[in-house]
């Protein structure tokens, strides 16, 4: 399990920052004494935000009818401010992704000028919640969009937030330097705003990566600088979280009894405590959760390692935690195996394995529809490039017609005929080159159609293989350890070379078929950038065709942090601005 898990900054304040300070009598006075629909509706959003911090099911009811009522009067405003209600509500229940889906659905009635901020402060939202679950590429790209419209609007109270969490995207990618420029960027802004409880919480995210790096000592003093501001501004959830950070340095030194003094602070905070707190508050309890399993079970006890690692995955399943749910799934497996209970163990080493399947089976559907995508994008130039021919053709012909119009005024009746035969002679040839022209353009355009399906159906083939001898080596891997040792070594063998044929031989059969569909792709990126290393030419290869991140990883077996690192190595060498596509700027090469 990695050392950090995000730390969740929602920021909340054009819907939420209020909420408690109106009263809920007042809100359902208003609602009863106005006849008018609309303004019900923002009624029913405020008094849904009123609720969510003490009676849910009450604050879920009243969005949804006022999401009702606005949609019935098509006011959009009510409808946006009642789904944004919504998604709070459920991000407040640890169900994000029925959070994302209410979020999404409200920024779609924002999308103008007037509600500029708010559709900002919304994609923030999406970009925390994507954060959490990991999916960086999508949280990154919504990040960077805030942050440039941020600026330009002078949207201040933001900024600061919007680098803490691209710090922390950084970090989870193993970027210790963009993440620690980002943090003290935040940092610093947060303190100019006059915000002590977000700068101390971005100084204790430069923790983190001192404990990534191994600086344990400057790590805890600053998990324990950051609990004290913590403590003063009784902020118990930020202040649980240091304590489980605490507990994994302890855990790391193998000294027990200090982890086990941190780990039971962080408990004792998260489960006895009575207090708000406006992001989803599973991501510190399955961290804790998962924590205590991994203590509990070093420590042999293993009944209370299979509490704590039930708790934690049933929050992992339940919010999309994968990191979690690999981890406590791991441990649970591991102590129903060594209480012999070989069903149980089964099930969760299952549970293990089908989250891998389930992402390869998402990567190839994804896969399909980017391939459909830029055939369907290909054909539009096809189309635009015909058309621009024949525009060519009519205007060359328009302009012949009119120099002859002009010639015949001017000679005589011989030289007209002349001229009339010529013109003749002249459109014939013209009508017989565009003939010419269509039939080689058709020919062309089928041999592109037949290499591109070639290389997307040779692309299945490949990833089905690669999958299928990985599959083959990871049920060897699970075989080896209970094997006779005589055979351990012949089983090792088989997987080195199942490896090998699932990585070198699918490249090189890739890039035969790729050669093919972008011939001068290659001579353009070497001539342009000839100090690009074998590694780096095939992630642009890959990144030519648009494949994603996910993609890329299940097709070189390097894991999806080491394409990302990989990615913003390469926009570093390509001298590439983060504002820049970068695979827009691959595609024009």
């Amino acid at each position: 399990m990695e050392f950090m898990r995000i730390i969740w900054l929602l920021i909340l304040l054009p819907f939420f920052s209020t909420a408690q300070s109106v009263a809920i009598d007042s809100i359902q006075d208003l609602i009863r004494s106005s006849e008018d629909k609309n303004e019900q509706s923002l009624q029913y959003a405020k008094l849904a935000k009123a609720y969510v911090l003490s009676n849910m099911d009450s604050a879920v009811f009243y969005a949804k009818k006022g999401f009702e009522l606005s949609k019935s009067n098509s006011y959009e405003l009510g409808q946006g401010e009642n789904l944004a209600a919504l998604g709070y509500s459920y991000v407040r229940m640890d169900q994000l992704e029925t959070a994302k889906t209410y979020y999404e659905q409200a920024k779609e009635f924002f999308n103008d000028d007037e509600h500029l901020k708010t559709s900002t402060q919304i994609s923030m939202i999406l970009g925390n919640i994507n954060l959490a679950q990991n999916q960086f590429v999508e949280a990154l790209e919504l990040y960077q969009d805030c942050l440039n419209i941020s600026k330009e609007q002078n949207f201040i109270e933001y900024l600061p937030h919007l680098y803490n969490n691209l710090g922390n995207l950084y970090l989870q990618i193993d970027d210790y330097d963009d993440a620690t420029e980002n943090y003290i960027q935040a940092s610093r802004l947060f303190k100019e705003i006059g915000d002590e409880y977000d700068a101390a919480v971005a100084m204790s995210n430069i923790s983190n990566i001192q404990n990534i790096l191994g600086n344990t000592d400057a790590a805890l003093k600053g998990y324990l600088d950051a609990i004290r501001i913590f403590s003063e501004k009784e902020n118990w959830a930020d202040m649980a979280r240091a304590y489980t950070l605490i507990t994994r340095i302890y855990l790391q030194k193998n000294e027990y009894d200090k982890a086990q003094e941190y780990l039971k602070l962080g408990l004792n905070l998260l489960e006895n405590s009575n207090f708000e707190y406006n992001g989803p508050l599973s991501i510190y309890q399955t961290d804790i959760y998962t924590t205590a399993a991994q203590f509990y079970y070093l420590k042999e006890e293993f009944a209370q390692a299979k509490i704590y690692g039930l708790k934690a995955l049933e929050l992992a399943k339940a919010n999309s935690y994968t990191e979690n749910i690999f981890e406590n799934a791991r441990v649970l497996s591991s102590i129903y195996e060594k209480n012999r209970a070989i069903d149980s163990a089964l099930y969760y080493n299952k549970i293990y394995i089908e989250s891998n399947e389930a992402y390869q089976n998402e990567n190839d559907l994804k896969r399909i529809t980017q391939l459909k995508m830029q055939y369907e994008f290909d054909e539009i130039l096809k189309k635009k490039e015909i058309d621009e021919i024949k525009k060519q053709a009519d205007y060359k012909r328009k302009e012949l017609l009119y120099s002859g119009v002009l010639i015949v005024g001017l000679l005589s009746l011989i030289i007209t005929v002349l001229l009339f035969l010529n013109q003749k002679a002249k459109t014939a040839k013209i009508i017989l080159k565009k003939e010419n022209l269509e039939l080689e353009k058709e020919k062309l355009n089928q041999e592109i159609d037949y290499k591109k399906k070639e290389l997307a159906s040779n692309m299945m083939y490949l990833v089905e293989k690669n999958e299928f001898l990985t599959k083959i080596a990871r049920q060897l891997v699970d075989l080896k350890p209970s094997s006779k040792k005589d055979n351990q070594s012949v089983i090792q063998g088989l997987i080195n070379e199942l490896k090998v044929n699932s990585n070198d031989k699918v490249w090189d059969e890739f890039e035969l078929r790729f050669k093919e569909v972008h011939s001068d792709f290659y001579d353009a990126l070497s001539g342009a950038f000839p100090d690009l290393t074998p590694n780096e030419i095939k992630i642009c290869a890959f990144l030519r065709l648009n494949m994603s991140t996910k993609e890329i990883s299940s097709i070189t077996h390097q894991s999806v942090k080491s394409i990302n690192m990989a990615r913003f190595r390469l926009r570093k060498k390509l001298d590439i601005d983060r504002d820049e596509n970068l695979i827009a700027f691959l595609t024009q090469l």
